[in-house]
């Protein structure tokens, strides 16, 4: 027993959990990341169910992105000059709405096509102000020791709700239709909001009186360009969202297509990824404060990009199953965002977690011309060409160039 026990006090897991204020964001962000994980699946089914149209559903995905790509560096400038929490509540208070507001007009029988693409629209705009200001009010939730297991602890949150969001939505849809899954998607975006009202301590970010938001932005991209480690970072990034994470966005398409499923189905491949994430998540939180972090996100790029890369040669269910496990193990943005928690200055946190955000937001813009490579050549020329041009500037960035090898953080 006492073996256990030690082994146990190593790998430290949870220990960021012992910050009052971050374990009730960690709370909150579970509801808020299970109605995430139901979001897209419901919108992308209600979408094939309406039109029976990949190319349409990538384009419902990408007008989701839009917004996103457009405002995110706004958010982040938000993120580093209001409060934090206000921002989160605000917006996720508003995501609430707007879910209900579809679920109402499902239950009445009006919803349209043009319903979806404005409410994916107004969805990207909100989650542009929401996620750099999320990424970004975990450093000040934590101490520095406790950071990457923070970090990778609200990763964590986030695939959990990539496991339990989809399979969730697709049962619920299979057993009783669409319009009450949007109405448990509303529930738990309200349980998210209303428990950062136990969060207490956030400050504010120290600024210039004459600052203005323009110039802050401005200084947030520099900063970006010159640093070695964020221009490397983030350049991965970028090719990551844009040519690599699409796939997540079109599984539903591809298992209706390809595979031939339902709604649970396509939710229990979702779940597939998602569960592969959070195993890798759990491996690095158990890791604590490691000293090898460039070697772990290495590790994170080359698995992810060779995964996906075989994804669409199979057609047996449960070999896709096991291929997503990896490529979900193979997930960036854990070791990605703790490298560069760990090495930006306090002042230009939400700034340089916004453009690190940006990637998430080309994951949605490049879903619309994936559906178009997929529907017009096949879906082995979208995900396994994706994979390879991800894979080329992953090399070109974090291996010819000496930045990432040679980090310490």
């Amino acid at each position: 027993m006492a073996q256990i026990l030690a082994v146990g006090r190593r790998l430290q897991t949870f220990r960021a959990l012992r910050h009052r204020d971050y374990r009730w964001f960690w709370i909150g962000a579970n509801a808020q990341a299970l109605a995430r994980g139901m979001q897209f699946l419901i919108l992308g089914w209600l979408v094939l169910e309406l039109t029976n149209s990949a190319s349409r559903m990538g384009f419902m995905i990408f007008l989701y992105g839009l917004p996103t790509l457009g405002f995110v560096l706004f958010g982040g400038t938000f993120a580093d000059r209001f409060d934090r929490r206000g921002l989160l509540m605000l917006t996720q208070a508003s995501v609430a709405l707007l879910m209900l507001g579809l679920a109402l007009l499902d239950a009445a029988g009006l919803v349209a096509l043009w319903h979806i693409y404005a409410a994916a629209f107004v969805l990207g705009t909100l989650q542009a102000i929401n996620t750099p200001a999320r990424l970004a009010i975990v450093r000040d939730l934590v101490d520095r020791d406790d950071l990457m297991n923070a970090v990778v602890l609200n990763s964590a949150v986030m695939n959990s709700g990539r496991i339990l969001g989809p399979a969730l939505a697709g049962a619920v849809i299979d057993l009783v239709g669409i319009t009450p899954s949007l109405y448990v998607a509303t529930a738990f975006f309200c349980v998210g909001t209303v428990t950062l009202l136990m969060v207490r301590r956030v400050p504010l970010q120290p600024r210039e009186d004459r600052s203005n938001i323009l110039s802050e932005l401005w200084g947030g991209l520099r900063y970006c360009w010159s640093n070695p480690v964020t221009f490397t970072v983030i350049g991965i990034g970028l090719a990551f969202g844009f040519f690599a994470m699409p796939y997540a966005q079109l599984l539903p398409a591809f298992a209706k297509m390809v595979l031939d499923t339902g709604a649970g189905g396509a939710g229990l491949l979702m779940t597939g990824a998602g569960i592969g994430s959070l195993t890798g998540t759990v491996i690095m939180a158990s890791l604590g404060n490691s000293s090898h972090k460039n070697r772990l996100l290495l590790a994170c790029i080359f698995l992810f990009g060779v995964a996906l890369f075989f994804l669409p040669w199979s057609n047996w269910f449960w070999i896709t199953w096991a291929i997503l496990f990896l490529v979900g193990m193979g997930s960036i943005v854990p070791m990605g965002t703790t490298v560069l928690q760990l090495s930006v200055p306090s002042e230009f946190q939400g700034r340089v977690m916004s453009v690190w955000y940006v990637s998430a937001a080309l994951m949605f813009i490049g879903s619309y011309p994936m559906t178009l490579v997929a529907e017009h050549f096949s879906w082995i020329a979208a995900f396994s060409g994706g994979a390879a041009i991800y894979l080329t500037v992953a090399l070109v960035l974090g291996v010819w160039r000496p930045t990432l090898r040679q980090l310490r953080v």
